[in-house]
């Protein structure tokens, strides 16, 4: 009898462990993990890229940017904001265009595995104190953002 007890133990116990084998993330699942690159532009702003891998390659998953506006009339915004969307790299480099209602954002650069560098120009419409319109934008500006963590 206690034979027969330990060989039914060591039969569920090689079904679970076959069970928890096959039911494992595949390889390929595993480089799902994001990689996030941090750095600044050059007017002093933070800006960062969360980047996945997928069967088709490595894409950019959100964008995100904070940094200040200059007005038509000279007056500056304090501003900050991200995308989340799905821009492929292709040869460590990529681009992303945003023309929405309430901001225009151009992305571009290269990201490779420790580093990246780019452009950037986000630009608003907003009112003056008068209530005319009027454009605000950060201006052409360069980024650098290093690889900081996978999660």
């Amino acid at each position: 009898m206690e034979n027969m007890r330990k060989r039914s133990v060591l039969a569920i116990a090689v079904i679970v462990g076959t069970i928890i084998l096959t039911s494992a993330v595949p390889a390929h699942a595993a480089d799902a993990r994001l990689r996030q690159y941090r750095g600044h532009t050059s007017q002093g702003g933070r800006i960062w890229f969360d980047v996945a891998r997928n069967d088709e390659g490595r894409f950019v998953k959100r964008l995100s940017l904070e940094g200040t506006l200059t007005c038509e009339d000279a007056t500056t915004r304090d501003w900050a904001g991200g995308w989340r969307a799905r821009v492929p790299i292709a040869e460590g480099a990529f681009s992303y265009d945003d023309v929405a209602q309430y901001t225009a954002a151009h992305f571009e650069g290269r990201l490779g595995t420790q580093s990246g560098e780019g452009t950037v120009i986000l630009t608003i419409p907003t009112f003056t104190a008068d209530e005319h319109a009027q454009l605000c934008t950060t201006g052409d500006l360069t980024w650098e953002v290093e690889y900081v963590r996978t999660f």
